[in-house]
């Protein structure tokens, strides 16, 4: 998988909302294409379990290092604009 829109747009929600599950995201619509992109967010350390919520979904949360990362894709985004 290569950094791409989707991943953007699911990092721009987790600052957003500060915690994302399955069932909460809006840019996968398959749950292989939201659990490959949390996979692969996790293996570069930019996104962590933070436990489970009332219905059993395991909840995600940015580390420090994604969250610098979406800091920085919102300069880029100020630049470009």
């Amino acid at each position: 998988m290569m950094f791409n829109r989707y991943l953007v747009s699911l990092l721009m929600q987790f600052d957003k909302e500060g915690h994302v599950t399955r069932k909460s995201q809006k840019i996968y619509m398959s749950v292989l294409g939201f659990y490959l992109a949390i996979k692969w967010l996790k293996e570069r350390g930019l996104v962590e379990c933070d436990g489970v919520d009332k219905e059993n979904y395991k909840t995600w949360r940015l580390t420090k290092k994604g969250a610098e990362l979406v800091k920085l894709l919102k300069r880029m985004e100020e630049l470009i604009a």
